[in-house]
């Protein structure tokens, strides 16, 4: 009895990552939004990943809080539904990010983005240089673009993704950060 031998090729590795579930990163900001009705985890890109997991993908936000009790929250809500939280970096200079928001007498939100916070300083790990080679599509906004910390940060994780990976940019105006 003659036994096969089954070569590995390329064909094969990608016929494998299809069945596994795609790793969607949201990078950018992750933060409170404190609204009237009461404060929601918030944040385009992590908004992303939380719908990505929630969809059966593996979605990961790449982020950064401060170490205090406003990022301790965000870490435990994060955990709760199941989502990795070792790509969030914990700041002890600088604190979780917040957005105040309040309705005018017509209902239509003002936005106060606080600034300054954790989140405008994200910085490149080679653990994240490794993560953005396995990414299958990455969101990121203008938000978190307003630091130069971040904004570097973000571009660096994009200019190490593979050439197939998606890439999808959600334009955030919100003054004066425009």
């Amino acid at each position: 009895m003659k036994s096969k031998v089954l070569v590995k090729t390329q064909d094969n590795e990608e016929e494998k990552r299809k069945k596994q579930p795609h790793i969607l990163v949201g990078i950018g900001e992750i933060l409170w939004d404190n609204l009237p009705q009461g404060p929601r985890l918030g944040g385009a890109p992590a908004n992303f990943a939380y719908y990505a997991q929630a969809l059966g993908e593996r979605g990961i936000i790449v982020s950064k809080v401060g170490r205090d009790s406003e990022g301790e929250k965000i870490l435990a809500k994060m955990r709760f539904h199941g989502l990795e939280s070792k790509y969030i970096a914990i700041d002890d200079k600088h604190p979780t990010g917040m957005v105040t928001v309040k309705l005018d007498n017509r209902g239509i939100p003002k936005f106060e983005i606080h600034e300054d916070c954790a989140w405008d300083y994200l910085e490149i790990t080679p653990q994240l240089r490794e993560l953005a080679q396995q990414v299958d599509a990455v969101c990121y906004g203008s938000l978190a673009q307003r630091s130069f910390d971040s904004r570097q940060s973000i571009r660096e994780f994009i200019a190490q993704t593979r050439s197939d990976c998606l890439r999808i940019f959600d334009v955030n105006l919100r003054a004066p950060f425009y």
